[in-house]
């Protein structure tokens, strides 16, 4: 009915050249009554989002709908630098230990309750909770946490954390760290939930809580439906803390990247972020409107470097070997791949952390193509060159199979030509990106039970056992390089690589506490030059993203937060 409607506006508003949404307009007169139209903008999507729970490992997808109905706790200004968002403003003591953090008033959820400090425990107690196993966990530093967890496990009624205390007006809160911690206050770059839905949520089966597709937040979108496959659609909080939004109405619509180009070019949809083909489509165009901004994120190959528990992950791979990971990296043209796949929007990069951020270093491994080392990599773990081109160990063919989205289809197809060069039989498998995270999210227990429906397993040691030898993905470090930590350290939900080494670890531990910035680069460089090295990771490159708009959308300021974040300051028409 929206979709429909949004169209007609379009043939109506004769002064518009577009059909896909239309400024506020009057519509029709009944006797003195005028009746406005609602302004609708349609957002076009190549991926669905896998839930709307910001709290269920959340991907870049799922931010473009959460960051509209959901505020943070806290959150970084377009430069990086920590402001307050349902916080009003905070404090931190001289020793470093003690935050205070006083919240706006007036904030309302989206049935009608009343946001306060209970919202805010009752948030980081999920996070802290045993049973929590969503992948956003940013609470460990504060005090009493550990003892929580633990009343939890032993079935304590009604437990705290101690280092928590909320004022009695519940608009204050006074949180205390166990030590002090650079990556604490970036941390709390999260969402807050309603604590009157956390209520009723079975936190060990929280992948299965209605709220995940009906979620309620404060943000200056509500959700008001979810057609699966095809479309989402939020409309404008009227009593939004920050100002009423200008468009009634949003829509996310989900295509392939043709499809919803060619929607873009004719008025369908009205914003849609573009490949280097896109921005050639685009460029030069009045009508349209062409934001680049630069994203702090890599594009990398994931490579999973040992055994897992479950059955099918237990046997050898030839990934588990680094020369292996080395030669495939060594075989690769980075300057042709990023130029191939990303145009004008891209450009080579190495270290895992982002172009010029704290922790890229000028020191890590540097793979620039050399065929001949590769196979000679290759070759020192045993293999030699078969009849058919590839490489053969043992009568095995050496084989990788990448895993990837359908907006890394090029990515994937360069690397099994490259590869191929090396000797290396690639085999490249598309999946749906919802379906490409559950299988990198997959779990079992410590007997190798998955935890899938209809099966027995041991809940209290689940932990992450994805069955893959590669895929491409690419990660956005929100606000802090303490978010890499869960990937690389012995974490049950993120470190779906098996990567284990014990130097890392420690190091990740040490940059944490480091407040003092100088010593805190100088661990993470150290860092990511470990990491470039063992290569769970192999960093190709980084992208600057690319938006078209209708040229008549105002307010759209676009950065590395994601391209909804000032969703509510949007207009049309002006």
């Amino acid at each position: 009915m929206k979709k429909h409607l949004a169209k007609l506006m379009g043939a109506v508003l004769i002064m518009s050249a577009f059909t896909g949404c239309a400024p506020s307009a009057p519509a029709e007169t009944e006797g003195n009554i005028t009746q406005v139209k609602p302004a609708t903008l349609i957002i076009g999507s190549t991926s669905e989002p896998r839930t709307l729970n910001p709290y269920l490992f959340p991907s870049r997808q799922d931010a473009i709908v959460t960051n509209m109905v959901f505020d943070n706790f806290v959150q970084p200004d377009e430069n990086g630098e920590i402001e307050g968002s349902l916080v009003k403003d905070y404090s931190i003591s001289e020793d470093n230990l003690v935050y205070t953090f006083n919240l706006h008033e007036g904030v309302k959820w989206h049935d009608g309750e009343t946001f306060d400090g209970d919202d805010v425990v009752a948030t980081f107690e999920m996070m802290a909770n045993p049973n929590y196993t969503g992948g956003v966990s940013r609470v460990s530093d504060i005090v009493g946490v550990e003892e929580y967890a633990a009343a939890i496990l032993e079935g304590e009624p009604d437990p705290s954390i101690s280092g928590i205390t909320l004022s009695d007006d519940k608009m204050s809160l006074e949180v205390t760290l166990q030590e002090p911690s650079a990556a604490f206050l970036p941390g709390l770059y999260v969402s807050i939930l309603p604590e009157h839905k956390i209520a009723e949520f079975d936190i060990a089966k929280l992948d299965e809580e209605i709220f995940n597709s009906k979620p309620v937040g404060t943000g200056p979108y509500k959700l008001d439906n979810w057609e699966v496959g095809t479309q989402i659609t939020v409309t404008k909080n009227p009593e939004y803390f920050k100002g009423e939004p200008s468009i009634d109405n949003i829509i996310v619509k989900f295509g392939d990247m043709v499809a919803l180009t060619t929607q873009l070019e004719v008025g369908d949809i009205d914003l849609l972020e573009v490949d280097k083909d896109g921005y050639a489509t685009f460029d030069g165009n009045p009508d349209f409107a062409i934001q680049t901004y630069p994203t702090s994120s890599v594009n990398y190959v994931g490579f999973r470097t040992g055994a897992g528990r479950a059955e099918d992950t237990r046997d050898y791979r030839a990934v588990y070997e680094v020369e292996i990971r080395q030669a495939l990296a060594y075989a690769i043209d980075e300057a042709k791949l990023v130029d191939a796949a990303y145009g004008i929007s891209g450009y080579v990069h190495d270290s895992i952390f982002p172009k010029g951020s704290l922790g890229d270093s000028q020191n890590d491994t540097q793979y620039t193509q050399d065929l001949e080392k590769a196979k000679s990599l290759i070759e020192s773990k045993g293999y030699t060159m078969g009849g058919d081109g590839f490489y053969e160990k043992d009568g095995q063919v050496l084989e990788v199979e990448l895993m990837y989205a359908e907006s890394s289809t090029q990515i994937a197809e360069i690397l099994k030509e490259q590869w191929s060069k090396v000797g290396v039989d690639a085999t490249i498998k598309m999946l749906d990106f919802g379906a490409l995270i559950d299988e990198l999210t997959r779990k079992s227990d410590k007997d190798g039970n998955l935890a899938i429906n209809g099966t027995n397993y041991d809940e209290t040691t689940l932990a992450t056992d994805a069955c893959f030898d590669a895929y491409l993905l690419g990660f956005a470090q929100e606000s802090d390089p303490n978010e890499y930590a869960q990937y690389f350290t012995n974490d049950d939900s993120w470190n779906f690589y098996h990567y284990h080494n014990p130097e890392v670890e420690v190091l990740f531990a040490d940059q944490a506490k480091a407040v003092d910035q100088t010593e805190r680069k100088a661990i993470l460089n150290e860092i990511s030059e470990h990491l470039s090295h063992d290569l769970p990771w192999y960093t190709y490159g980084g992208v600057n993203e690319i938006v078209v708009t209708r040229s008549d959308l105002s307010g759209y300021t676009p950065d590395a937060r994601g391209y909804t974040m000032d969703a509510h300051e949007w207009k049309l028409g002006e």
